[in-house]
């Protein structure tokens, strides 16, 4: 309610003049609510009205019947059904129609009686419960209004300390305090005068600390909630009207909410610690005891709840969403995520527990879900999707330190040198700008690209300056479909074949130049070395390129009398694709542009692969037939060929005689390019009728020739959709979203790093959302905003900094996913008889009462005994001597009476201790030193870590007198 009071009159103005009650029976369906449609019942009451009390959340079932975006089929349930165009409640209807007819009846009934003041009879009315509230607020008679724009019944409690139930009588009494001047029908009073002033007091109420007794209270006092069986000590279930489950758990310090996982989850903000539980992942038996629906084999969600106006959100996004159990997981549900990733998210955890190795699977969640899907557990396969997508600029990763700061990140300035050796300050973007230009960039201008590009020069051109008194160049070279450059003093240089005939022509019109003078290199450039075929990158500044074109004629000189510049040197110019906002160098290139104007691209400069995709897509770099259709090792073609190496340059197989045969990739791609594109079928490969159908090809004849037995087979395989090969069973997708991640996040200053554009990462705040916002950067003094499709990714050790202390700033607009040890992974790992996740729980379960759960020890250090099928104590001592001992003393800050406690040593004799202590040498002082004999010296005992006893003395204690 944070809009000036004018504005809302006036909206609720609009409202009763766009729907007055008296046209309410006349209004049809599609008026009532039509996908797409902001001018529809349904939008205005949601959306157009909304600082007139918000309704946001929840399933739009609320409505009683919607417009469905999505036209997949869905089935009809006991309570909810589905037609092609709408859904509605069944309690309303066996159709549409039906439906309609009832809710507007409904609606009716609500506007007349809240004219009237009979507020009872909306009480009764059947309809979601804010929805029927504002209906009430809007059509109550304005003159003495009797409802405040206030609908959640957990709302008007808070406010009043009271657990009615009934709006109707909360509206009433909260509306008996109202002040007279408000009361008054001056001017200057209005209703929401007074609903500002209570919903201020709301808020106070609802952002405070939520204990688990409170939340407990609360679920305890809802109509919404219907306990399942009497509470445990560990835990209370509960479960809402349409049968979905939650658990409360009782024993945490924490409100910790276990939760069926569902469309819910990307409609709640607030929520710290999430943890996602697969179908198959172990579970606390108290869950199971409390609510059943939650247990093991079916997939659930972990949160922690900051406070009471959360655990609204929460319970109104729950309450009316579709949850998935484990007989849905093998329903549609089961073939894509449940919900949309968060745009920001971090994964936190103590050391050790696989948050980096995590990002990889986050990354694709987002760019390829079905890819991972199919391949959850092949790392391999992942590992190469995901390195192929960083490859092609859609992952970039930075690891944040107590240096990083915002010119790293951001932009800042930066010393370079223009073509005449002047030293000059540029602004330099940082990682997340880069980024965040690649996502945001779009494809104004384009034509069809030449589909084999093999042997073609590649020129970096400047046209104009973006920042000059030139700047106008690079739209008129676009719009006329050309290129131009300044140097030449409008001379012609037609009749200039070489260099030295382009000096002399110089001087002979008067404009001697020198032999090393930059202008003769520009020049003769231009003139005499680009030639029609080879393609032209134009960039802006040295950090990004704004179009990609192909040279379609010789050199000509143009008149510039007319605009009164210089720039008469002309190459026409097919503009293939043109960018804006301009594409972060790195979506191209492998190093920087240089400062000069007109140079060759040398291929070790550039990434012929991206530019492919640069080519053959829209907006951004595609992930081509190489990523997307990758060769397998040990994959088998033909008659014996056998794939032995295979990356992105090289295809190496075995041939059935046992010799090598190697193939560049970039041979197999450009032919599935020809395929892909018509202008050849893999039966003309095996026909040797490559270079009859396509003349103007590169390609070596000898070699596609040559091996036409093995070659349309090899092409086949690129062209062939994935679902073919490798037991996929859904093609990977070309991602149109960036992921950045963020290692160690909390290492990092944030405010320093993100400073102003903390804000604009907000889902909220992001480019096209209706909230959007932009910021004037500091040094290049533009405008930016965080577009909607880069989704942000944060790695967290809680043993560097715990949640409870990270930048609230970063908090807020964060989700947050739990990663804990996880003993279970190991459970079966044994080694000489010591089981290693019993052995890890049990140093984790010490760890958390002598100090707390964010420094256990993860999991992911003992994991190579996992994956070694004979595993030696050797193994295990090494992850004790290298990893767990040093991590216990940087725990305990050298606290080694508490570090023998972790490993029970203590309980165990001198020999099998891992850490021993050691009387003081008096003699080391002499007798004037008082030294306390208690502290002693303590020392590692390296003969422990070869013991197999000390290691089981940490999960069994000795009986005395054992040895």
């Amino acid at each position: 309610m944070n809009e000036p009071v004018v504005e809302r009159e006036e909206k609720w103005s609009a409202f009763l003049a766009r729907w007055p009650l008296e046209n309410l029976n006349d209004m049809t369906l599609g008026q009532y609510s039509q996908a797409g449609n902001q001018d529809c019942f349904v939008y205005w009451l949601e959306a157009l009205t909304e600082s007139l009390g918000s309704i946001w959340g929840g399933s739009a079932f609320k409505f009683g019947i919607y417009s469905r975006k999505s036209k997949v089929e869905k089935a009809t349930t006991a309570d909810r059904s589905y037609g092609e165009d709408y859904a509605w409640y069944t309690k309303y209807g066996t159709s549409a129609e039906e439906a309609f007819a009832r809710v507007k009846e409904i609606i009716l009934s609500i506007a007349k009686a809240a004219r009237d003041g009979q507020l009872d009879q909306i009480d009764g009315a059947d309809l979601g419960p804010a929805v029927k509230w504002k209906l009430a607020f809007l059509y109550q008679n304005r003159e003495g209004p009797s409802i405040l724009p206030i609908y959640k019944t957990e709302y008007l409690q808070a406010v009043l300390n009271t657990k009615e139930r009934s709006v109707a009588e909360l509206q009433r009494r909260i509306m008996l305090e109202i002040p007279s001047a408000t009361q008054d029908s001056q001017q200057n009073a209005s209703i929401f005068n007074y609903a500002d002033t209570v919903w201020a007091d709301v808020q106070r109420q609802i952002k405070t600390e939520l204990t688990p007794e409170s939340a407990k209270a609360f679920l305890d006092e809802s109509e919404r909630f219907t306990p399942i069986k009497p509470a445990t000590k560990a835990m209370a279930g509960y479960q809402t009207s349409d049968g979905s489950q939650l658990g409360l758990a009782l024993d945490n310090k924490k409100t910790t909410i276990y939760l069926s996982a569902g469309e819910w989850e990307g409609n709640v903000q607030g929520l710290t610690e999430v943890d996602q539980y697969p179908a198959d992942r172990s579970r606390s038996s108290s869950i199971a005891a409390n609510a059943p629906l939650l247990a093991q084999g079916n997939p659930i969600v972990k949160a922690v709840v900051p406070d009471k106006a959360t655990l609204i959100a929460l319970c109104d996004a729950y309450e009316s969403s579709e949850t998935i159990t484990s007989s849905t997981i093998s329903s549609a549900m089961a073939t894509q995520p449940s919900s949309a990733p968060p745009l920001n998210q971090i994964l936190y955890g103590p050391p050790g527990t696989g948050k980096t190795f995590s990002t990889i699977d986050a990354a694709l969640e987002i760019l390829d879900p079905n890819f991972l899907l199919n391949h959850r557990n092949d790392r391999s396969a992942l590992k190469q999707r995901y390195d192929a997508l960083v490859s092609m600029g859609y992952v970039r990763f930075v690891t944040f330190h107590q240096s990083f700061s915002y010119e790293d990140f951001v932009e800042g300035l930066r010393a370079e040198n223009n073509d005449k050796g002047e030293l000059r300050y540029e602004v330099a973007d940082g990682v997340f700008k880069s980024i965040c230009h690649a996502a945001a960039a779009k494809v104004t201008k384009q034509a069809t690209a030449p589909t084999d590009i093999t042997g073609r020069k590649i020129w970096k051109l400047s046209l104009g300056n973006s920042l000059g008194d030139d700047s106008y160049i690079f739209d008129e070279c676009i719009e006329g479909g050309y290129a131009l450059i300044g140097y030449g003093a409008q001379l012609d240089f037609n009749s200039c074949p070489t260099r030295q005939a382009i000096q002399a022509h110089f001087s002979a019109n008067g404009y001697a130049r020198e032999d090393d003078t930059y202008d003769l290199t520009a020049i003769n450039t231009f003139v005499n070395k680009m030639k029609v075929g080879d393609l032209v990158v134009v960039t802006e500044g040295n950090f990004k390129f704004r179009a990609i074109g192909q040279i379609t004629s010789d050199y000509r000189l143009i008149n510039r009398d007319e605009q009164g510049d210089t720039y008469g040197q002309c190459r026409d110019v097919k503009w293939l694709r043109v960018y804006k906002p301009s594409l972060p160098h790195d979506q191209l290139m492998n190093k920087q542009f240089s400062q000069m104007t007109i140079y060759e691209l040398k291929p070790t400069v550039y990434d012929s692969e991206k530019l492919n995709g640069l080519l053959h897509s829209g907006s951004t770099p595609k992930i081509t037939h190489l990523e997307s259709n990758k060769f397998m090792v040990g994959e088998q073609f033909g008659s014996g060929y056998t794939v032995t190496k295979a990356s992105t340059e090289l295809l190496e197989l075995n041939k059935p005689n046992g010799k090598s045969l190697p193939f560049a990739m970039s041979l197999l791609q450009t032919l599935a390019d020809y395929v892909q594109a018509g202008q050849l079928s893999v039966d003309d490969i095996r026909d040797k009728k490559v270079f009859e159908k396509v003349p103007d090809t590169l390609l070596e004849p000898y070699i596609v020739n040559g091996y036409a037995n093995i070659l349309p087979i090899l092409v086949g395989r690129l062209v062939r959709p994935a679902s073919t090969y490798a037991g996929d069973t859904a093609q990977t997708s070309t991602p149109s979203a960036k992921v950045l991640i963020i290692d160690e996040i909390n290492r990092g200053n944030i405010s320093r790093i993100f400073g102003e554009l903390i804000t604009l990462i907000e889902p909220s705040k992001r480019a096209g959302a209706s909230e959007s916002l932009e910021a004037t950067l500091p040094y290049s003094k533009t405008s930016f905003s965080v577009p909607d499709n880069l989704y942000i990714i944060g790695t967290m050790n809680t043993a560097d900094r715990s949640l409870t202390g990270l930048d609230l700033a970063l908090r807020r607009r964060f989700t947050f996913r739990e990663m804990p040890p996880r003993p279970d992974l190991l459970d079966g790992v044994s080694v000489e008889g010591i089981d290693v996740g019993k052995l890890l729980a049990t140093l984790n379960e010490r760890i958390e009462v002598l100090l707390d759960r964010d420094h256990c020890l993860g999991h992911a250090y003992f994991m190579s005994l996992k994956t070694d099928p004979f595993p030696q104590l050797t193994d295990l001592a090494k992850i004790f001597r290298l990893n767990v001992i040093p991590l216990l003393q940087e725990y305990f800050f050298e606290d080694w009476q508490r570090i023998q406690w972790v490993l029970n040593d203590h309980r165990k004799p001198n020999n099998l201790r891992f850490i021993t202590q050691h009387p003081i040498d008096q003699s080391l002082f002499g007798n004037d030193v008082n030294i306390n004999q208690q502290s002693g010296i303590w020392r590692v005992n390296d003969s422990a870590f070869v013991a197999k006893e000390a290691y089981l003395g940490i999960t069994d204690a000795f009986e005395p007198g054992a040895v």
